[in-house]
């Protein structure tokens, strides 16, 4: 028996069953009706033809009786002058019919014994006669009957097959879906590399088979991702935690000077600024994650935002002596809300500041290129390798030690950018530099003013 619950398997039996049923009862009523008044008009026709045989010889005769008895003692027919029996025949005697009938044209007369017969009545004024002509048909009148036994015994066998069969067969259709299910039940979040067997692509088990390892495949990716990013942001918390640790057990253990105890709650607060900013973070990746960052679209001015964005961290590039130029096109509208698409060239800026070496240079140019209004920040920093250009989008991915979190970065930036411009319906890459460094555009649909 197949594993799988029976209730589909039976409910399809039973409408095979049903089905076949209502098809095989219109068959068989039609069936039946048509044979009943085939036999009917058949022994109409018979009937009608001895009549019309008796009447014709009536009829040449002139009237004279004698003649009918050439038509011989199995024919059953009364003749009545004046409603007098005028002759009969031996047939008529023995089929025991009797002389008196109340009826016009047909009739049908069954007699003790169970025989059914078929009456004629008709009148040949010129000679005052009254012709009763009869044809017998319990034979004929049993077919009807037994015509409809055949049939309900045929259904009956019909439809036990069909109530076997269908089982059968619905078992086989649900085999595949048995399969998958006892498949199904195996996979858990430790094995979520396991898929569904498909039995046939085209079909639509095939089909849900796919869907489902589909599914599978995105679970399976997005419980790798959260398995990552689980570990590495126990990695990110732990280092600044243990290091507030060490260094106020280190003070702890000095002594008691006050110049030691600054610089240890110094460097503590430090840390502490980075743990807060870390935190920040992923909490506003998470917010993304669930959907819930509220937008409030409005017209923008590229050049304007990247304008202000610059006046923020010029400051940091003042420090390491770097030289910031800008190459911007006033005018250029996109439609973005302002808090997202400011954190994401933030985020890109000071990327490009924190790997820029010192005295290096950071370009930023905007534009319009057909639909899309565009802003690319270059820097002459290290560079991206060609096949890193995306794995950097990745939360907590560094290309190499030189991109550590030592130098203030958490590896989460660039992530909270790519959401940012994502989110406004942009899209961010790294794209061939013009020289050494990198070179990251953002574009975005340009709006109306």
């Amino acid at each position: 028996m197949s594993r799988f619950s029976p209730g589909i398997r039976l409910r399809l039996t039973l409408s095979y069953m049903a089905v076949l049923l209502i098809i095989l009862m219109v068959l068989s009523l039609g069936i039946w009706y048509l044979m009943r008044d085939r036999v009917e008009m058949m022994t109409r026709a018979s009937l009608d033809s001895g009549y019309e045989t008796i009447e014709t010889v009536i009829i040449n005769s002139g009237g004279d009786i004698f003649d009918l008895q050439h038509m011989g003692d199995d024919e059953l027919f009364l003749v009545l002058m004046n409603g007098e029996p005028e002759y009969q025949t031996l047939g008529w005697d023995r089929a025991r019919l009797p002389i008196e009938f109340d009826f016009e044209d047909y009739a049908t007369w069954i007699s003790t014994d169970g025989r059914s017969y078929s009456l004629r009545r008709g009148t040949i004024p010129e000679y005052r006669f009254t012709l009763y002509y009869a044809r017998e048909i319990t034979q004929a009148a049993a077919v009807p009957g037994e015509l409809a036994a055949i049939l309900a015994i045929a259904g009956i066998f019909a439809v036990a097959l069909s109530l076997l069969g269908g089982y059968f067969l619905a078992g086989r259709a649900l085999s595949p879906v048995s399969d998958m299910t006892e498949k199904a039940r195996e996979i858990s979040a430790d094995n979520l590399s396991e898929r569904l067997p498909v039995p046939h692509e085209k079909d639509e088990i095939g089909s849900l088979a796919i869907v489902f390892n589909e599914t599978l495949s995105r679970l399976e990716m997005s419980f790798e991702q959260l398995r990552r990013f689980t570990a590495d942001a126990s990695h990110e918390l732990r280092t600044p935690l243990t290091s507030i640790r060490s260094v106020g057990e280190v003070a702890l253990r000095g002594p008691e000077d006050a110049k030691v105890f600054s610089e240890a709650i110094s460097s503590m607060l430090e840390e502490t600024e980075r743990l807060t900013r870390l935190v920040d973070d992923l909490l506003l990746l998470a917010r993304g994650d669930s959907g819930s960052a509220g937008l409030h679209p409005v017209p923008v001015d590229l050049s304007e935002t990247v304008a202000g964005i610059l006046d923020e961290v010029k400051v940091l590039a003042e420090e390491k002596g770097q030289e910031i130029k800008t190459g911007t096109t006033a005018g250029i509208i996109v439609t973005a809300d302002i808090s997202t698409l400011t954190l994401a060239f933030s985020n890109v800026l000071h990327n490009a500041i924190r790997y820029t070496p010192e005295g290096g240079e950071i370009r930023i140019t905007t534009g319009i290129d057909g639909d899309d209004a565009y802003a690319e920040i270059a820097d002459s920093g290290p560079g991206i390798p060609e096949d890193e250009r995306t794995k950097v989008f990745d939360r907590f991915y560094r290309l190499d030690p030189s991109r550590s979190s030592s130098e203030g970065g958490s590896g989460l930036g660039l992530s909270i950018a790519k959401w940012a411009v994502e989110i406004n319906g942009g899209e961010i890459t790294f794209i061939d530099p013009e020289g050494p460094g990198s070179c990251c555009r953002i574009a975005l649909k340009k709006g109306d003013a």
